[in-house]
């Protein structure tokens, strides 16, 4: 259901485990000590409600796990397009039981409508069934909402959640102490050129790093090789279409038309040369290459950088 879902097994099991992320978990960690004090205080309230804003694959998931971990409470994980109306919000609140766990993936989907509701369950802690007659008490639950873009959330939702975590991109070294350790957990041997490679290629995103890893892994297994080295990486990255940075072959050819325009390209043209929507391209594909640094938006249109010239040269010289 959630695509940010790690193996359960291979991933850490408390806050004290997690690599990079360090303002956040800080952030988690003060939450939770001001929680467990309360509660041996005899203050019965859940953790306050959180909102985790951050760009996809880089642990949101994870962390919710986490903390349901450290409550010692069930975790409810849904998508927030599942949720089409009210009734089936209130259907997923109440499977909640005391002390639950509710995480909302991608919360900024949810319909107007949906939206009205939750921020309301969260406020009153009820739910109106038909009217401010019919409603019934939830119980004292901690919702996680998880975004990409946090604007898209109504502003009354958003001020429901009483914590904000901003969660970043990882740098190469954090990168590499993830794979390095991953690799160790599921009993892979690999060498530190090769851990470099792939964290480098990971464009720093855990979930991407990882994916690499695993495809590197079945590559070297595929030559019957204890242990994985650069060159299974470069194997790996020749089978499945992927540059010295970690682009995927859509985006190596988005950069492609980019250059043999030889000027500013319109949006509209790339998503007829590339066969996708126009939203696709926009949000996901061109804020990749932007953060990179190989492209740049004007009112003309798109266009290499510097960087995104001399690394679009860079492969057709292979």
């Amino acid at each position: 259901m959630n695509e940010e879902q790690p193996i359960i097994e291979a991933g850490p099991p408390t806050l004290n485990h997690v690599i990079g992320q360090q303002r956040a978990v800080r952030q988690l960690r003060t939450a939770l000590d001001a929680h467990f004090n309360d509660r041996m205080s005899g203050n019965s309230q859940a953790l306050p409600h959180l909102l985790f804003v951050g760009p996809p694959g880089v642990g949101k998931s994870l962390l919710s796990q986490i903390i349901a971990r450290e409550l010692g409470s069930t975790l409810h994980e849904e998508l927030a397009q599942n949720l089409a109306s009210p009734s089936q919000l209130h259907g997923l609140l109440m499977m909640a039981n005391e002390g639950d766990v509710i995480f909302l993936d991608e919360c900024h989907e949810l319909k107007p409508m949906v939206m009205t509701s939750l921020y309301r369950a969260l406020e009153e802690r009820k739910l109106f069934l038909g009217g401010e007659r019919h409603s019934i008490f939830l119980p004292s639950i901690t919702v996680i909402g998880a975004t990409t873009d946090e604007w898209q959330l109504s502003k009354p939702l958003r001020d429901r959640f009483k914590i904000t975590l901003r969660l970043e991109h990882y740098s190469t070294e954090e990168l590499e102490h993830l794979v390095s350790q991953r690799a160790k957990r599921l009993g892979w041997g690999i060498d530190d050129g090769a851990v470099y490679a792939i964290a480098f290629r990971g464009r720093g995103t855990p979930r991407l790093a990882i994916r690499l890893l695993e495809a590197t892994h079945r590559t070297a297994r595929a030559d019957n090789a204890d242990s994985i080295t650069p060159v299974h990486v470069d194997r790996m990255c020749d089978i499945e279409g992927i540059d010295t940075m970690g682009l995927d072959s859509t985006e190596q050819k988005y950069l492609h038309l980019v250059r043999e325009a030889q000027g500013p390209v319109r949006l509209n043209v790339l998503a007829t040369q590339l066969g996708l929507p126009r939203r696709t391209i926009e949000g996901v594909i061109e804020s990749e290459l932007i953060r990179l640094g190989l492209v740049t938006k004007t009112e003309e249109g798109r266009m290499l950088t510097g960087i995104g010239a001399a690394h679009v040269a860079g492969l057709s010289s292979l």
